[in-house]
């Protein structure tokens, strides 16, 4: 079953993606998408990013949801990526110009691409969908992203 990037969150700290397995208002059980497939549970006040809550500054619009770029790559790339984590400053922004060109160059910087070509390739290894996601009509039921958004905001 392919995971859902809504599923999907960095820790602040901690290298690597991590798939939400529960979460409440105060823990969030969390799983790595790592071959070692650890498990932990991390307190609500720590620093839990939702993938689909991340984006990159543009020139034009502000900010460009990280789904957008990862489909971006998919299309043009697939699993075969011409950068990876040890690629030189000048190919990792060349490979953003490429599949994002109105990125802000002064605010971008070649760690953030190291980073995202570095979570494409995690994502990519673990059959993620990069699909947007519609948001379900019915609020009265609590779900696992809810719970996670509350974690978030707390």
């Amino acid at each position: 079953m392919a995971i859902k990037l809504s599923e999907v969150v960095s820790l602040t700290g901690i290298p690597g993606l991590h798939k939400i397995i529960k979460a409440d208002s105060k823990n969030v059980i969390l799983e790595s998408l790592d071959a070692s497939k650890k498990r932990q549970m991390v307190r609500a006040n720590m620093m839990v990013s939702k993938l689909t809550e991340i984006s990159m500054y543009t020139e034009n619009d502000g900010n460009e949801e990280l789904i957008t770029i990862f489909n971006n790559i998919q299309t043009k790339y697939g699993n075969d990526l011409p950068v990876n984590k040890k690629s030189s400053n000048d190919e990792l922004m060349t490979f953003l110009e490429e599949v994002l060109p109105s990125y802000e160059k002064g605010k971008v910087y070649p760690s953030n691409v190291k980073k995202l070509v570095q979570w494409y390739e995690i994502l990519a290894a673990n059959e993620v969908s990069f699909e947007k996601e519609v948001p379900a009509e019915t609020s009265s039921e609590t779900s696992e992203e809810g719970a996670a958004e509350e974690v978030k905001e707390a």
